[in-house]
Formats: structure tokens, sequence, C-alpha cells
């Protein structure tokens, strides 16, 4: 008969042995495991080898090739194909989360993004286009130092510090339009106003661009937006002939159902944004928009919202007397004007509610214009990964503002837009990027800070 001392050495070497296998068939499992994670995901100490998470995929922020129909409008497509190969993996690595998804019926109006149809290229326009815009001399005459001169060479030598994802275009060319329409309307932007000149005018580097207006209106009813006219500083204008052209617009434009028209009192009428309004003085600016003024259109068919461009302190006393509906601040650069130094929004707010006007704050997502203006670097404001245009718009909301306008979607020469761009070199100079975010994110912005504005959160 076993003693209980033989009993205890069997059932301890028993135990060892269960234990054993045990810890065997663990070790198993555990190695079984690592080869199918491997298999799933990749080699993790290996970034060249790991594929994306499907939960990465879901929210990471879109390529602007989810934004187009069209990678290029086809002048130098396979050189933007190259670097977009090159960088399509840093950027889906280091992207930050932006979700928006929302219904195109719900643009909101009260963002406005200011855009540019003078730009063409010799498929379209036989010639180009502000692309080949020419080095601006100093405004300081008592700067000699020694900048560049003479104009850019397109397709690859452009005036502007960044590079185009579409490449060179032209405004002419209709997928463009759709692509832009597009993009604007996924950035929840509601109101397109477009740069403006009278018929057969324009500036000094474009063609006429008056011709352009019909094919937005129709082609922005697809997209559920509106359009509304950026009056530039046209050759010669004055309160009389600045009346001739607001009957012209009424007339051609008034009636259709894309243009952008706002509440005022009992009525519908337009909205007009004037850039340097400042050069009419407010006495001649009065004839016009008081009802006492000669050439008064208030309380006619072509009243309107006036909105006058406010640059120095003063300027604000002189566009209450010249009887404008409100003022906008235009520049980008924080710091370059009254109007666009963030810390007077505020005081600027709180003037305009006290005086019965509307005040729109522009957002820009930065400023560089040294392609066309080699001097003024003073002004540059870099983007830094979109912190400057996230504080832009904390501080608009926060002024607070019902209405922002964005400075720009393409006014490329001045750095100062939101479409696209992407990696480019030509020669020795290396163009200005969004890396290591993708081309899109500041259209992904555009629309998280919208919907914001919607419902009056600030964060």
């Amino acid at each position: 008969m076993p003693t209980l001392r033989w009993m205890a050495v069997r059932l301890k070497r028993s135990s060892s042995f269960v234990f054993f296998i045990l810890f065997i068939s663990l070790l198993g499992l555990v190695y079984c495991f690592s080869l199918i994670n491997k298999k799933q995901y990749g080699n993790i100490a290996d970034p060249e080898s790991r594929s994306p998470f499907k939960k990465e995929e879901t929210f990471q922020i879109l390529p602007a090739s989810n934004f187009l129909k069209t990678s290029t409008s086809g002048v130098i497509s396979a050189v933007i194909s190259v670097n977009k190969t090159q960088t399509n993996s840093q950027e889906h690595q280091k992207e930050p989360t932006l979700k928006t998804k929302r219904s195109r019926g719900s643009l909101n109006s009260k963002v406005h993004v200011f855009y540019y149809a003078w730009y063409g290229s010799p498929p379209f326009d036989g010639q180009w286009w502000h692309w080949n815009h020419e080095y601006i001399p100093p405004w300081d005459k008592n700067d000699h130092k020694i900048y560049p001169t003479g104009a850019h060479v397109p397709p690859k030598d452009v005036g502007a510090n960044f590079y185009p994802e579409l490449g060179p275009y032209s405004s002419k060319d209709t997928e463009i339009i759709d692509n832009h329409l597009k993009m604007i309307a996924d950035s929840n932007i509601g109101v397109i106003s477009i740069s403006w000149y009278p018929p057969g005018q324009a500036d000094e580097n474009g063609p006429p661009s008056d011709g352009i207006v019909p094919i937005l209106l129709e082609r922005a009813l697809k997209y559920g937006l509106k359009i509304c006219l950026h009056v530039e500083p046209y050759e010669g204008r004055s309160v009389a002939n600045f009346r001739k052209h607001l009957k012209y617009v009424h007339e051609t434009y008034g009636s259709h159902p894309a243009y952008y028209k706002v509440k005022k009192g009992s009525r519908n009428v337009p909205l007009f944004y004037i850039y340097d309004s400042y050069r009419i003085t407010p006495n001649e600016w009065q004839r016009i928009f008081t009802t006492r003024g000669d050439l008064s259109v208030r309380d006619t068919e072509l009243d309107a919202v006036f909105i006058a461009l406010l640059v120095e302190y003063k300027h604000r006393f002189d566009i209450k007397k010249a009887g404008f509906d409100g003022f906008y601040t235009y520049f980008a650069s924080n710091g370059f004007s009254y109007g666009s130094s963030w810390k007077n929004w505020k005081g600027l707010a709180n003037y305009a509610f006290k005086n019965s006007l509307i005040f729109i704050p522009s957002v820009g997502p930065g400023y560089m214009d040294t392609r066309v203006r080699a001097w003024n670097g003073k002004n540059t404001q870099p983007r830094r990964n979109g912190v400057y245009y996230e504080t832009a718009w904390r501080t608009a909301l926060a002024s607070p503002a019902k209405y922002v306008s964005v400075t720009s979607f393409n006014e490329w020469h001045e750095g100062t837009q939101i479409e696209p761009a992407v990696p480019m070199k030509c020669g020795n100079y290396t163009y200005e990027s969004y890396l290591p975010r993708s081309s899109s994110f500041y259209l992904e912005l555009t629309a998280k800070w919208s919907a914001q504005l919607v419902n009056r959160t600030i964060s």
C-alpha cells in the first residue's frame, strides 16, 4: 500500500508535466497568431511593408483626387502624376483625422470665398494669362536692392510660391470649373465671390472676365452654390459709371437662380464686395448709397448690400458716412493693415453692431507673394500646417461675426489659396507645399470651420 509520502511525490511530478504541456501549447498559439497578424498588417518594424488599417482609411483626410473629376487640365499632367506618386505615402501616414460629411443642400451661405477666373493657358486661350505674371518692382522707391525681374515662363515656372495640383489651367476650361465648384461645395462654402471687371475690361495680366460669369452661374446650380461679384478697381471707376454697371448686372444676371441675394427689409437684394472702395471719397459714394443722393440706388431695382473694403482705422468712419451697408477686411496677412489685424476684429465687430453695419472678416490660410513681389517677404505668413488658418477662423467666430469671407480659393500669386497644391521643383526653386498634410487639407479645414460658424461653436 503506497505511503502518503510516495503519493505526494507522484502528484507533484504529474502536475509539473501538465503545466509543461500547457506552456508548450501556449507558445504554439502565440507563434501562430503572430504569423496571421504579420500577414494581415505587415511588419510593424518596417512601415514600407505595412498596409493601412481599415480604421485609418475611414477617418483620414481624402486626397484631392477625391474632390476632382480629372487630375489636371492636361498641360503637365505627367509631371504632377510623378510628384503625387512620390508624396502619397507620406501624406497618408501623417494626415490628421477630419471627417466632414454633410448633404450638399445644406451649404453655408454665410461663408463666402473669393474666386479668380483670370487664368489662361495656350490650349484654351492661345496664350498664358496670369501664370506668367511679371515680377512687380518695389513700391518703396528708397529700396535699392536687386530683385528678380521679367515674366515667369509656364508651365513649370509660374508666378506663385505654390504649384497647383491641376497644373497651370485655364479658367475657361469647363472641366476645371466643375472641379473647382465641386471642391468649394465639398468645403461647405455657399457663396463664390468672383473677381469682376465690367464687360471689355480686365487687369493688365489677364483677359476680360465678365464672360465667365454666365458659365459659373449655370454650373453653380448643379452644386447648390451662389455667385456674387467682387468689383475690382477697374480703370476710370466712378459712382456714375458704377451705377451704369449695376444696371447691366441687374439686367443680365439679376434673375438667375444662382445669383446670390440676401434679405434686406422686405426684399431680397444682391450683395457686392467693392475692392479698394476708399479710392472714391465718401461724399462721392453718398450720391449713390444714400436716399438723398442724385444717383441713389436705394429703394430702386438696383439696390443691394454694398460691402466696402476696410484697410485703415479711419475707413470705418468713411464707410459709415458713405452709406455702405458693411465692410470686409480681405487681406490674409495678419498685421498687414488695420483691418486685416486679428487683434482689431472684436473692436470692428462692435463698431459695426453699434452702427447697423455688417462686419465680414476675411480669413486666409497664409500669405506668400515673393514670386511676384520679391521685396515683400516681411508680409509673409507661413501656414504652419493649418495653425495660422484655424487661428484666423477662431478669431473671426469669437469677434463675433455672422459672415466670414475666405481669402482665397485661388489667388495663387499671393499664396492665399485653399485650392490643392502639390510639391514641385523648377530649376533651383522648390515650390512650397502643404506637406505633411494632403493637398486637400485646407478644403477640409474650411468645411470644419464652416460647420462651426453654423453651430456657433469655437474649438
